[in-house]
């Protein structure tokens, strides 16, 4: 039986997990949303949602505020996961979780945004999702799926996701995701030298760090990925205001409270 107090927060965690999980029939999902739903069960399986509802909407929210401008069909979906493990996840279709472990890492909203901004590139980018499709050409995968049951079919999916995850993308997407991200997050109202600040931040953790293992595997390091993002266009783009930047400050300290 859940105590009155707490019936609010299990109503908005089953929402935010339906909604991670696909809230809509099947039938209707494309190839792409079905890949990524199955990817975000894998992270999930191993990393739960944070149960706290205001951070749960914190991280929708200035999620939202990036993808907003992307004009894009997809259905964002954002979560926060209890992991002291430094990293952040899109999966296709719209899907970007991103860990307890990098968000303490963080000192700002603005740093946040571009955690965000550089996993809605991926998204928007399709990298993971082009991946999948490369193996299953690859293994001559296409048409078997297509053709198998439900379940063998996600296994075989579920297993590509693995392996995607595990192995991380090539550099070029990576130092692309940041560019885009950049972009967007500009385009959000964000300082675009937070990116710089989080790749600096990056930079502090050791190779043999539990914590950033994954991170390392699956990345350039972050000192390549500062090099390759000093030499785009960062210093011309435009500054947020004053206000923002005071608004923002008081929102992350509040959000940094909560867990």
């Amino acid at each position: 039986m859940i105590g009155k107090n707490l019936r609010p927060l299990a109503i908005f965690l089953l929402g935010l997990l339906l909604a991670l999980m696909g809230s809509f029939s099947q039938a209707n999902q494309s190839d792409e949303e079905r890949v990524g739903e199955i990817a975000a069960a894998r992270i999930l399986g191993v990393a739960p949602l944070v149960d706290v509802i205001a951070a749960q909407k914190y991280i929708n929210l200035v999620g939202n505020t990036i993808v907003k401008a992307t004009e894009s069909s997809y259905k964002w979906r954002f979560g926060l996961i209890q992991t002291d493990s430094v990293n952040a996840f899109a999966t296709p279709g719209g899907f970007i979780l991103v860990t307890v472990g990098l968000v303490k890492q963080l000192e700002t909203e603005d740093e946040l945004a571009f955690v965000l901004a550089h996993e809605a590139a991926h998204v928007l980018r399709k990298h993971h999702y082009r991946v999948v499709l490369r193996q299953r050409l690859a293994e001559t995968a296409a048409a078997n799926l297509q053709a198998a049951s439900d379940d063998s079919a996600s296994a075989a999916l579920s297993q590509a996701s693995a392996q995607i995850y595990a192995r991380g993308l090539d550099k070029g997407s990576e130092f692309e995701a940041d560019r885009l991200g950049v972009e967007l997050m500009t385009r959000a109202g964000y300082d675009p030298a937070a990116s710089i600040g989080v790749l600096e931040r990056l930079q502090k953790f050791t190779g043999d760090d539990p914590r950033a293992e994954l991170l390392f595997s699956t990345h350039p390091s972050p000192g390549e990925r500062l090099d390759a993002l000093l030499q785009t266009n960062i210093d011309s783009l435009p500054m947020p205001s004053g206000d923002g930047i005071n608004l923002r400050a008081a929102r992350y300290k509040k959000f940094l409270n909560l867990f």
